[in-house]
């Protein structure tokens, strides 16, 4: 099941206040934080919001690149095995590793991993559970 979708904008502000308009009409908030807008039903039925926007600013770290990754795709899985089977067959059909399997600092018990396959311009691959 896909967990969550992250894009990176130039303007944060101005994408924060266009997708705060369109997902109040399905009962959306936002967590704000200085450089990320995290979206997700009021009603706190996900375990993480569903929908993030982070700023994106070249730099070294992107190799000055002018425009961001398109896309960061999250999936949900039910076990530590399934997130590690995850990202070895991402390993096996050509992905790079991004970050192996473990437990992350998101929140108590996210155990996820990362994979990047770059033919695609730095589209990352994330299972967690």
């Amino acid at each position: 099941m896909l967990g969550h979708v992250g894009i990176r904008v130039p303007d944060l502000e101005a994408s924060t206040t266009f997708y705060e308009e369109l997902l109040s009409t399905i009962s959306y908030s936002t967590t704000k934080y200085a450089t990320v807008k995290l979206f997700g039903p009021s009603d706190k039925s996900t375990p993480i919001p569903v929908f993030m926007l982070r700023e994106y600013t070249p730099n070294a770290a992107n190799a000055n690149a002018a425009k961001p990754s398109p896309v960061h795709l999250s999936f949900y899985a039910k076990t530590r095995k399934e997130v590690d089977a995850f990202h070895a067959a991402g390993l096996k059909a050509g992905g790079s590793d991004n970050g192996a399997p473990g437990l992350r600092t998101f929140m108590p018990n996210y155990y996820g991993m990362f994979t990047v396959l770059y033919s695609f311009r730095f589209i990352p691959w994330n299972a967690e559970c």
